[in-house]
């Protein structure tokens, strides 16, 4: 088996008004400089996995992103969060969703990554019917969400925005007769843990992550983060930071 490398990268809230941005977090400086970084380390694939946006659905903003992308180089792929609109995304992204929702996936060299839609904050019916049946492989699944899914230990976001139908997607994803790495964002939080046959991995933000502590909003931390993730014999993953 060969080795395949992913760097995910998530949550990077680009806007272009800098008096919006918490503190004066200069985003479109974080996200370039990250990019910079990846593009050294010459992964197999990216992966951008949500928010990609500040506000919900700005076309600018998709555009600038492809733009950055196609500069590096690098394959890519593209996720919308909960501050995406899917159709706008998929529009400049040159994707197909089906009843809207953006649900692909990619079989590789021993792996097969599959990538979701939680940007309405659950995963639709049609995403679930197509997961069941992609689970159906001697390929080892790799799944790639917004939302982590399941209660991850971020007291604010568990309780304001978790993902809503986590139940149904563990009740699914349970029935598969192995391990499952889960890639995600969301939380602005960098955890690592497992729930049955999940092994949970959450991505920090490029933006700032969010107090693990607090039951109210809180920034812990404007360190700016992403994932390195490689495929070969097993999986391992490592988080690293401006």
């Amino acid at each position: 088996m060969t080795t395949f490398r992913i760097c995910q990268i998530t949550d990077i809230h680009i806007t272009f008004k800098k008096d919006k941005a918490i503190d004066g977090i200069d985003v479109v400086s974080n996200f370039e400089r990250i990019l910079t970084e990846i593009v050294q380390y010459s992964p197999d694939l990216l992966v951008l996995s949500g928010d990609l946006c500040f506000s919900r659905n700005d076309k600018q903003i998709y555009a600038y992103v492809k733009e950055k992308l196609d500069a590096t180089g690098l394959d890519y792929c593209v996720m919308p969060g909960n501050h995406d609109k899917t159709m706008p995304l998929a529009e400049v992204f040159n994707y197909e969703p089906v009843y809207g929702d953006l649900y692909y996936k990619r079989d590789i060299d021993g792996y097969r990554l599959i990538f979701t839609d939680s940007s309405r904050h659950k995963i639709s019916s049609y995403q679930l019917s197509a997961l069941k049946d992609d689970l159906k492989t001697d390929l080892q699944p790799i799944l790639f969400i917004h939302h982590p899914p399941a209660i991850a230990g971020v007291p604010f976001m568990d309780r304001k925005y978790p993902l809503q139908n986590m139940d149904a997607l563990q009740n699914l994803l349970s029935s598969y007769k192995g391990d499952i790495p889960v890639f995600c964002g969301h939380y602005h939080n960098e955890r690592e843990f497992k729930l049955g046959n999940l092994l949970i991995n959450m991505t920090p933000s490029t933006y700032f992550q969010i107090s693990d502590k607090s039951k109210h909003f809180k920034v812990e931390s404007k360190k700016s983060g992403w994932r390195k993730i490689t495929l070969g014999e097993t999986v391992t993953s490592e988080v690293l930071y401006l």
